[in-house]
């Protein structure tokens, strides 16, 4: 689970969830995400479950299968999500001739749970992904889910054979990829209006994230084993820097019109002028983490703007990356200021 900093504007995201008569979130523990909910729903974590990654064999150059099966059993009341979502489905009415097979197995599990000495025996998770996955494999009669099992390091597979891939394998009418498709080419004309606003706004920094190795997003600030950086520290161009009279390691304000942070600022030459990086996933003061919550660090999300303007049209994605943003040194007399209002505001 990442906590909100994946989504901006998390005082927005608080009144909307509010707004909702019911709010569920699956989840291992509580965090500015789940804060909002009604109800929290533990899930297993990557230790406790199996794993074949379908979502990545599509990228690989080398076609190769890898299984990996549950390390540890499940603590608590963890489910899997899939089991999860079943049973909500069933509770919620779904029928059971839906749209996918997503629509029948809760059904079907719910049955051969009902059955003498089978249900008993099975209980409610009879049909599982690896049922599934074991029956995929064989209709793919590359490789077997036996086989994977005994083989936990993966198994090459065959090479991708010539011929065999457009207008067979694409799932488009026409069996071809679509390499100018209608929907993106009628959203050229904003994407034209928003580069004009980038090239106007010379003043400004474009405000991107920066992933950390040991942070992972957000979830690994919690956990008082892996240790973390000092908070999080913004990655800026020297040639930016020296035009607004920034130093390495100082203090600086990020501004946009939805709020300010400050933050610390490292100067290099590894990112493009006219860019600020900073690291997401920070800033847990007054979450109910008792580790994350004493961090430093600042949630760049409150710099980020929210609501529908700031959707991206055909994906329906959150636009997280490209926003401009005043950059400026922190100079004492402002953070005497800051620390002062700060106090106020605890007191």
């Amino acid at each position: 689970g990442n906590p909100v900093h994946s989504i901006p504007n998390g005082n927005a995201l608080g009144d909307a969830m509010n707004s909702l008569e019911l709010v569920v979130a699956i989840d291992i523990y509580q965090n500015e995400t789940s804060a909002y909910a009604d109800y929290i729903l533990p899930t297993t974590d990557m230790l406790e479950r199996s794993d074949y990654p379908v979502s990545h064999m599509v990228l690989q150059e080398t076609p190769y299968a890898q299984y990996t099966p549950a390390v540890v059993t499940p603590k608590f009341e963890r489910r899997p999500e899939w089991q999860i979502y079943s049973e909500l489905a069933v509770a919620c009415g779904a029928k059971a001739f839906g749209p996918s097979i997503c629509n029948i197995l809760p059904h079907l599990n719910k049955l051969i749970g009902k059955l003498p000495l089978i249900g008993t025996r099975a209980g409610k998770t009879s049909i599982t992904p690896d049922h599934l996955l074991a029956l995929l494999l064989r209709w793919g009669g590359k490789v077997s889910l036996k086989d994977l099992k005994a083989n936990p390091e993966g198994i090459l597979l065959p090479p991708t054979e010539a011929g065999t891939f457009l207008g067979k394998r694409v799932p488009s009418p026409d069996g071809k990829i679509q390499l100018w498709p209608d929907k993106i080419v009628s959203d050229l004309p904003r994407l034209e209006s928003l580069e004009k606003q980038f090239l106007q706004s010379t003043q400004k920094l474009q405000l991107i994230g920066q992933r950390q190795r040991r942070s992972h997003n957000s979830w690994m600030h919690n956990n008082p084993y892996i240790k973390q950086p000092d908070g999080n520290t913004a990655l800026m161009h020297i040639s930016d820097a020296q035009s607004r009279n920034i130093a390495d390691k100082s203090m600086i304000m990020i501004r946009s019109e939805q709020g300010e942070v400050q933050l610390r600022v490292q100067l290099s030459e590894d990112i493009s002028p006219g860019v600020i990086a900073v690291p997401h996933g920070w800033g847990h003061k007054g979450a109910k983490l008792s580790h994350a919550s004493a961090l430093e660090g600042m949630n760049i999300n409150e710099v980020i703007p929210g609501g529908n303007a700031q959707m991206e049209p055909l994906s329906g994605q959150a636009i997280m990356l490209g926003h401009l943003v005043e950059v400026e040194a922190l100079s004492t007399e402002k953070k005497e200021r800051k620390a002062k209002q700060k106090d106020t505001t605890e007191a």
